[in-house]
């Protein structure tokens, strides 16, 4: 009965982490498509119901007209060109809402026949909660482009991503326990390695969060060319006069601080890899590291490509793709190695 259990729990988290896994390429092609600012209100309940007349996309679209995106970058946009980047935009919300659905009637389902202990409803409650706030952030993001800007800001951006990416990580993790669940293990001399895998789980984020600092500024058109940006390794007008602001305002900057986290996080993960073999006690373990390693390559393929090709939409939201799923590869095998 518990196998039965365990395995419909299984296939319910697995579910979900797919749909989590095609939210953020959708959301990825909403931002390429520069569909997001589309639809100007936010109505949880409502706003799943789409235009149904010629009428209603009318009084839509001149709704849009109203507000900055339409005024400054696209005045001479019609109808037609205006449904196309509306669907992008509701099909992202409308997915938001068939994930929540997904998750909580199974939740109640299993709930009530009384598959969870104490601590998983805690877990589940908690990712409730973090997709309820993923909502209002989401809203948040898309309000700061409806003002005087028709741009979204790109630290609300990046909080909206990696707000995904972590119910992602979260969902994979226990996914993983389900697959197998005891702790990662290793022989006695590779203790200091969990501490060098979670600076790299460190450095990842960082990197992936610097990802999406370029994707709101569009900063991966600025410099197309690779491993130089222009003429130089380090480009000119690098570090303005706004100090620590440039860290996150400074759109060359961020640009050249993705490309040397990305350096230093695919220079790590192969000392990772090629040192910690000799520790690792379990196969299990070590397909998970040789899947890290992997990502990481192809990441970094995709990353030179987006650059050199600017940014076109299959290969940027392809690029977004595998830095989620090198993030989610990397904090479960970081949550496995310092579970109690």
């Amino acid at each position: 009965m518990e196998l039965a259990r365990d395995k419909h729990v299984l296939y319910w988290l697995t579910s979900l982490v797919a749909l989590v896994l095609i939210m953020i390429i959708v959301g990825g092609l909403t931002r390429l498509t520069e569909s997001g600012l589309s639809m100007v209100n936010w109505d949880p309940l409502m706003g799943i119901i789409p235009p149904m007349s010629k009428l209603a996309w009318i009084d839509l679209f001149n709704e849009y007209k109203l507000y900055p995106e339409f005024i400054i970058k696209n005045s001479s946009m019609t109808l037609s060109e205006f449904k196309y980047i509306f669907w992008w935009e509701y099909g992202h919300r409308v997915l938001g809402r068939v994930i929540g659905i997904a998750f909580i009637l199974p939740l109640i389902y299993f709930g009530f026949k009384k598959y969870f202990n104490k601590k998983e409803f805690l877990i589940y409650g908690f990712l409730l909660l973090l997709g309820l706030i993923q909502g209002l952030i989401g809203w948040w993001m898309v309000k700061s482009g409806l003002v005087d800007n028709p741009y979204v800001d790109h630290i609300r951006l990046a909080t909206h991503l990696f707000m995904a990416q972590t119910i992602l990580m979260i969902l994979s993790y226990l996914v993983l326990k389900k697959i197998y669940p005891s702790k990662y293990e290793f022989r006695n001399q590779g203790h200091s390695f969990k501490y060098q895998f979670l600076i790299f789980f460190i450095l990842t984020s960082v990197t992936v969060i610097y990802g999406a600092f370029m994707a709101g500024m569009d900063a991966g058109k600025s410099f197309n060319t690779w491993p130089l940006m222009g003429d130089s390794f380090i480009p000119n007008s690098l570090i303005g006069d706004s100090g620590l602001h440039e860290l996150y305002t400074n759109s060359v900057f961020i640009h050249f601080f993705h490309r040397i986290l990305a350096y230093l996080t695919c220079i790590f993960g192969v000392y990772i890899f090629v040192t910690s073999f000799r520790y690792i006690l379990s196969n299990f373990q070590k397909k998970h590291l040789i899947i890290i390693e992997i990502i990481i390559f192809i990441q970094i393929l995709l990353g030179i490509l987006t650059i050199i090709y600017e940014v076109p939409i299959l290969l940027g939201a392809l690029h977004q793709l595998s830095g989620s799923l090198l993030l989610m590869f990397t904090a479960t095998y970081t949550f496995s190695l310092f579970e109690k």
